[in-house]
């Protein structure tokens, strides 16, 4: 079981650094720039706290990136993958803002 930790810890400190090494870039001046600047800072700073506990947990960690894919595309508009609303003429689930 100490090995699993051992482990985990390790790809924890890989992915911390390799975030700090590789920088995010929104285009220069488009909507939402300053909201998606904010929210990676904050990100970053929820799965450093989240990877410095002794053991960490990479549970937390996967749910941090999933609410942040999700911010991130409702910053820039785009459609959230497998959200559907029911269709009037059948029982097939469609994506919002289809006919």
């Amino acid at each position: 079981m100490k090995s699993n930790y051992i482990v985990m810890a390790i790809l924890a400190s890989v992915t911390i650094i390799a975030m700090s090494t590789q920088q995010v870039y929104a285009p220069r001046g488009c909507s939402g720039c300053a909201e998606f600047k904010k929210l990676t800072t904050e990100f970053e700073k929820a799965v450093l706290d989240a990877a410095s506990v002794s053991p960490p947990d990479p549970d937390r960690i996967q749910t941090l990136l999933g609410e942040y894919n999700r911010n991130v595309m409702i910053i820039f508009g785009l459609d959230l993958p497998g959200e559907t609303e029911p269709s009037e003429d059948d029982d097939e689930p469609r994506t919002p803002g289809t006919p």
